[in-house]
């Protein structure tokens, strides 16, 4: 097992606590083969990754001279290389309608084109076990040409922005998630000690595994008495904007009324930006990403959510160590697929694989690739944007379709 990375220190980030190698490459500059080569002809059970998808914008051109779509030819060309048994390949929602349906469906097509049966869903994470709301696209493929199904979602969830009652338990809310951390300390420097020797909730008990140690790092807090005094004034589902002007932040300020200082038509302004918000403890967590421990207020105490309150939301145990600064190691966190979904997800491919004839000899690719199906939303309305996608991928569904 390895990992490849621009980012130096997630890298450092991997390798301290999966145990294996990160390569600190750019992927857009390395040739495919290095990992073919890597892996001495060897062919991996599965790869994993989510590049970015900003030049697909542009609409099914798959022009792989646009420097944005080298990572995405990259990831491609390094699964066609390697030819793993199975890749998964995640990204945000906002791929689904991207172009206008023209980006999704040219990723099923390449998919196809290199020879894997795949599926195309959107998911959100809360939907198995994971303290947030968190919507992402996940295209799952195999070159066996297996015919398969995503794991079922084992929990309900509510967000207040994200909710579904499925008659299965709750995720983890927030306060639920952070239960048992204690009182953070002052600096970064300082571990914080937990707020009791044992833990005495399930999920305070499982991130608490494998964590010696009854204190833990990245639990910091240094809000000033003013922004205190500031977050307090919010209650639960507050932002800024709820708050007298006299104590927006300058750049909220800035950005609040941009649009209306650049001339752009009321229709098309959008809603301002939130700046800061207080989170309901007793609902699962908005979408943690890099900004959460700046922009998350915590649902009870004045203060943003700290680095591993985050970490525990995102569903990293406590005994996980992050390399670099502060800003750094929020970002790896709000990038990550959560490691409670990782797992789960990776358990039900070796759970596939298995049924297939796992150790036995692996047949020839399967000359016709085929597009399994897809979910784009389980509401009952749909956009007219989605509608177009949804349109696009049942047209590569159609017998007559070809791959080029």
């Amino acid at each position: 097992m390895c990992g490849a990375e621009i980012d130096k220190n997630a890298c450092s980030t991997y390798e301290a606590n999966v145990g294996s190698t990160c390569f600190n490459v750019d992927l857009s500059e390395v040739a495919p083969d290095l990992f073919h080569d890597m892996l001495g002809g060897k062919e991996p059970f599965a790869i994993i990754g989510g590049p970015p998808c900003q030049g697909f914008s542009t609409a099914g051109t798959r022009n792989a001279g646009d420097p944005r779509n080298r990572l995405i030819f990259n990831y491609f060309r390094i699964v066609e290389s390697v030819r793993p048994r199975w890749f998964i390949f995640e990204n945000v929602e906002g791929l689904l309608t991207s172009g206008n349906g023209q980006a999704v469906s040219a990723l099923v097509r390449e998919f196809l084109r290199i020879g894997y049966s795949v599926r195309l869903e959107k998911v959100n994470l809360a939907g198995f076990g994971v303290a947030q709301t968190r919507k992402r696209v996940l295209i799952i493929g195999n070159r066996m040409g297996v015919e398969f199904f995503f794991p079922q979602e084992r929990f309900s969830y509510d967000s207040g922005k994200a909710k579904k009652r499925s008659g299965k338990p709750f995720a983890p809310t927030l306060l639920q998630a952070v239960q048992g951390l204690g009182k953070p300390s002052a600096r970064r420097a300082d571990n914080a000690s937990y707020a009791s020797p044992m833990a005495d909730a399930p999920y305070d008990r499982l991130m608490r595994e494998g964590n010696s140690a009854e204190t833990t790092t990245e639990h910091f807090d240094n809000t000033n008495a003013e922004d205190a005094q500031r977050f307090g004034l919010l209650s639960g589902g507050q932002t800024m904007k709820d708050l007298p002007e006299e104590y927006w932040h300058d750049s909220f300020r800035r950005r609040a009324f941009r649009r209306v200082q650049d001339g752009t038509p009321t229709e098309k302004r959008g809603g301002a930006p939130s700046g800061i918000k207080r989170l309901h403890g007793d609902l699962q967590s908005l979408t943690i990403t890099g900004a959460a421990s700046r922009e998350f207020i915590h649902p009870v105490e004045n203060r943003p959510l700290t680095i591993r309150e985050c970490a525990r939301i995102q569903s990293f145990p406590d005994r996980y160590q992050f390399s670099g600064n502060a800003a750094g190691v929020m970002q790896q966190i709000g990038n990550a697929v959560p490691p409670m979904a990782a797992v789960l997800f990776a358990q039900h491919l070796q759970k596939l694989d298995g049924e297939f004839g796992s150790g036995l000899q692996v047949p020839p690719t399967v000359t016709t690739p085929r597009f399994l199906g897809f979910v784009l939303t389980d509401s009952a309305g749909m956009s007219e944007a989605l509608r177009k996608t949804e349109g696009l991928l049942h047209g590569i569904r159609q017998p007559q379709f070809e791959l080029a």
